[in-house]
């Protein structure tokens, strides 16, 4: 049970008991590895992940105007395919230059 009534709603309850085992860990130098430190298994960051989304649409773009393809007459199946393929393939070389 908490000793202290840590977010001051009269009640030491369930709470007040994880603040107090969490500051508990910090004075104690016990913390959790997977809380402060990554895993070390690398991946694509937000910026990169948004990039490659990005970047997909716009060389799905660069292909149709490249191949003088009206978009309009382009099943939505094959834009979307096309746009997971393109965004995969910039996502892989976002990942290998560590963005």
């Amino acid at each position: 049970m908490a000793m202290y009534d840590w977010n001051h709603n009269c009640k030491k309850d369930m709470a007040d008991n994880f603040i107090e085992y969490q500051i508990y860990k910090d004075v104690t130098g016990q913390k959790d590895k997977t809380t402060y430190t990554s895993n070390g298994s690398g991946g694509i960051s937000t910026f990169g992940a948004i990039i490659s989304v990005v970047a997909g649409l716009f060389l799905q773009a660069a292909l149709y105007v490249s191949l003088g393809i009206d978009v309009e007459n382009v099943p939505v199946l094959i834009i979307i395919i096309l746009w997971v393929v393109f965004s995969t393939i910039v996502a892989i070389i976002a990942n290998k230059i560590g963005l």
